[in-house]
């Protein structure tokens, strides 16, 4: 009874901030700078906005700039916590990366960057030296992984998915996500679009028991597409991103209560 209370008390305390709609002052720093530019184009724009003291260990990140409501989501979340930080890509609204010069034009997704197969088959050179610029996006994403990611004990993910995007149903049997998994569990009383995909089995064993969907990878078999979760599983990190539909705020604001309580069981 007192594990049950505290967790509603923590959903409680998330959902009242939404009600307020009061975003207390935040620190932004724009961390790309620390990155190379192609002329003057930041090949990775990262800001990393705090709320408080860092955490050691954690980090939480969004990348695609067009999943508003994860991005909102999350800093609603930090100012409540009143702890962390988010690195936070931010390129003019769109999903992909788009660098275009007098010398070159190429883009990305900055999911599909974190392997070097990734990189590979994610950077779309149209014009330009593509191999300089192959490289150039290979040092960034070391750069930024060397000095955010590598040394994490947990990584936090934020995106977004659309009526017709992706949902939990893609990962059952028959789905069109299905290889590379280890387990699903499906919550009869979520939003399909609102689920969590995890690398660890704890992780998944803490999420599905409070009646969540939740999907498993299979760190072994997964498809190496250059996400962040492949580089993660890699590294032995625990991986967790909160997906949900493009404007369930309220319910990725529940799901981010759950990971706080999350970090606050194994990590704080």
């Amino acid at each position: 009874m007192k594990k049950s209370t505290f967790y509603i008390c923590q959903y409680i305390f998330l959902l009242l901030l939404i009600t307020t709609g009061v975003l207390p002052a935040q620190a932004e720093d724009p961390v790309s700078n620390s990155f190379n530019t192609t002329g003057q184009v930041k090949i990775l724009p990262v800001t990393q906005t705090c709320t408080g003291k860092p955490w050691q260990h954690i980090v939480w990140v969004h990348v695609h700039d067009n999943e508003e409501t994860a991005r909102q989501t999350a800093l609603m979340a930090l100012n409540q916590i009143q702890q962390g930080c988010l690195l936070d890509f931010r390129h003019g609204g769109s999903r992909e990366i788009r660098i275009q010069t007098n010398d070159v034009n190429y883009h990305f997704d900055p999911n599909r960057i974190f392997t070097e197969t990734g990189r590979k088959n994610a950077l779309k050179c149209l014009r330009g030296n593509c191999a300089q610029a192959r490289e150039e996006l290979t040092q960034e994403v070391d750069s930024f992984l060397n000095q955010y990611m590598i040394h994490a004990k947990l990584i936090v993910a934020l995106h977004n998915n659309h009526p017709s995007g992706l949902s939990i149903r893609n990962y059952v049997p028959g789905g069109s996500m299905t290889q590379g998994m280890s387990q699903v569990a499906v919550s009869p009383d979520k939003d399909p679009h609102d689920f969590f995909y995890v690398t660890s089995q704890r992780a998944f064993e803490f999420l599905s028991g409070r009646n969540f969907n939740v999907v498993l990878q299979n760190n072994q078999t997964v498809r190496d597409d250059g996400s962040l979760s492949v580089w993660a599983a890699r590294q032995q990190i625990d991986y967790i991103n909160s997906e949900a539909g493009t404007g369930n705020l309220a319910s990725q604001m529940v799901m981010l209560a759950a990971v706080w309580a999350y970090m606050q069981e194994y990590y704080l």
